[in-house]
């Protein structure tokens, strides 16, 4: 579960712009970051970490992301496994299992991640404390999200690091204290994009599972 909403959640927040925010509050600053690039690519490393700090899970691979509400998210080690989304339906794809799962991309735009995607950081203020905990003049900055509601909430902090206004990591916690951790490497914004890459046909022979989400 938590992968899965971590997996979400980058593919939002690499959609960072970098501008001038530095006079800004840090609503306004997380606002100007995570709105205004159309699509972005990178490499990425995952890990999670125990509530005793034990490293586990290591995973890595390549994503490209879009607005609105499209990805294609492909972990290559330990195995290898597709999340796509084309704005309608998010498909997974385990192809050692043989298996594909179709769940709906509506009905999510209430989460912390579809709010990131989305830009919709006031809104996302009303359920979180923004705070910018650390600046240097490195050109770092790291923000960290708490929930106002800690009981109804999946996540008890996120926290975004920023590099010369850039995604760098990125890091969820949730109320065990396991922390899944991500790594982007080499980001590029507003890439050109393949045809169909947000497309997905399930492989012949491939077993089907519609989720209908709820």
């Amino acid at each position: 579960m938590l992968k899965a909403m971590m997996t979400k959640t980058l593919a939002a927040a690499v959609l960072a712009m970098g501008l001038n925010v530095a006079c800004a509050s840090p609503v306004d600053e997380l606002t100007d970051l995570l709105s205004g690039h159309d699509a972005a690519k990178a490499t990425f490393t995952q890990f999670a970490l125990s509530g005793d700090g034990v490293k586990a899970e290591d995973s890595s691979g390549h994503f490209v992301v879009a607005r609105p509400n499209r990805f294609r998210w492909v972990t290559e080690a330990p195995f290898l496994q597709e999340i796509v989304s084309d704005g309608d339906y998010i498909w997974i794809h385990d192809p050692d299992l043989e298996q594909v799962t179709r769940k709906p991309a509506t009905g999510q735009n209430n989460s912390a991640p579809a709010m990131i995607l989305n830009g919709q950081i006031k809104q996302l203020s009303e359920r979180f404390s923004i705070e910018r905990i650390d600046r240097n003049e490195g050109g770092t900055a790291l923000y960290e999200l708490k929930p106002l509601d800690a009981e109804n909430s999946t996540f008890t902090r996120i926290r975004l690091l920023f590099d010369q206004e850039r995604i760098s990591e990125l890091s969820m916690e949730d109320s065990l204290g396991q922390r899944s951790m991500l790594v982007l490497h080499d980001l590029e914004y507003d890439p050109e994009l393949e045809a169909g890459v947000f497309e997905f046909i399930p492989p012949e022979g491939a077993d089907v599972i519609l989720d209908p989400g709820q």
